[in-house]
């Protein structure tokens, strides 16, 4: 919270809550946009472990 007692979003949690409301516009229920979301970020998050182990294969190969 600020000074005055505001509460404080990160960016982040904007684009979260942006993203959940653009689902439920779209007609998604709330627990359900929900749910996609925490989906979303877990394959983004396998994405760039898969990268990066990818890229240390390759540089195993590459050390051969």
């Amino acid at each position: 919270r600020s000074a005055g007692g505001h509460r404080r979003y990160s960016r982040y949690q904007l684009r979260l809550a942006q993203r959940v409301r653009d689902l439920v516009d779209q007609g998604t229920a709330l627990d359900a946009a929900c749910r996609i979301i925490i989906l979303e970020d877990q394959l983004a998050e396998a994405h760039k472990i898969n990268l990066q182990l990818q890229r240390r294969l390759d540089q195993n190969d590459s050390r051969a």
